[in-house]
């Protein structure tokens, strides 16, 4: 029932608001899941937001509220850059952990799409932990303290319908250039508390990321990954919505049983 659901707390990507994750959230809604989500601090910040600044945000304001206020499990939901900080900000908030903490709700799964797998705290920030290069389609502007995207159709929404991903293009955002320079935080996906909690979305036809650095990047964990597969670009949220439902309804039953 939906009282006993847990929430699907949605940790957007790179230069995304909520607004492109509203359909897949209004879905989840009728899949009888409560959800929430919330704009990324770094998300056209000029000003040096840090990857553990975005950490603390989705911690202390998006996961912590639904645990020690609202009194709801949680499952987190991370896109693309989101899985640095967003992995970062559930060190600690398990089942075996929070229950020793004499706390009854917590986090009981981790998922995430088409993501950034950084394990960090070894002083590397994103750009160096994935070989010291920016994605093609973004440009760094220094001055500004931005990344921009010149042209955000085709490496992010090919695949949906033009006039959608016209729009959603439009509403992007520019992403502050600090949230890739600076050190990313400690993961937790590889820790005890987590083992059989986290899955790996992978998104078959992406040009962003494409499907072979995802594996890459999966196996260089050395965790095991609940592993899906859809076939999408690299926003399933706006083009492929109601498969994406599926996977993340399956994926969130499956971590309540456990």
């Amino acid at each position: 029932m939906a009282g006993k659901r847990p929430f699907i707390v949605i940790v957007p990507g790179a230069s995304q608001n909520p607004a492109h994750y509203g359909y897949l959230s209004h879905l989840l809604f009728q899949a009888g899941f409560p959800v929430f989500t919330a704009l990324l601090p770094s998300v056209g910040a000029a000003n040096p937001v840090t990857v553990q600044d975005d950490a603390d945000y989705v911690r202390n304001k998006m996961i912590i509220p639904v645990l020690d206020h609202e009194e709801r499990d949680v499952v987190l939901f991370m896109h693309s850059y989101s899985s640095a900080p967003g992995s970062a900000a559930a060190s600690g908030l398990g089942r075996k952990e929070r229950e020793a903490q004499g706390k009854k709700t917590a986090v009981i799964g981790q998922v995430c799409l088409a993501a950034l797998l950084a394990k960090g705290s070894d002083g590397q920030d994103i750009v160096g932990t994935f070989g010291g290069n920016y994605p093609p389609h973004i440009r760094p502007d220094p001055p500004a303290n931005l990344l921009r995207c010149d042209e955000r159709v085709g490496p992010l929404y090919h695949d949906a319908p033009r006039e959608l991903a016209d729009v959603v293009a439009i509403s992007g955002m520019a992403q502050g250039m600090t949230s890739f320079t600076s050190p990313v935080p400690r993961a937790s996906w590889d820790s005890d508390d987590y083992k059989g909690r986290v899955a790996f979305i992978r998104t078959t036809l992406d040009p962003a990321i494409p499907l072979q650095i995802q594996q890459m990047m999966i196996d260089g964990t050395g965790v095991e990954w609940i592993v899906k597969d859809i076939e999408s670009g690299h926003s399933p949220q706006i083009s492929q919505t109601e498969k994406l439902v599926e996977i993340l309804v399956d994926l969130s039953k499956t971590f309540e049983a456990l």
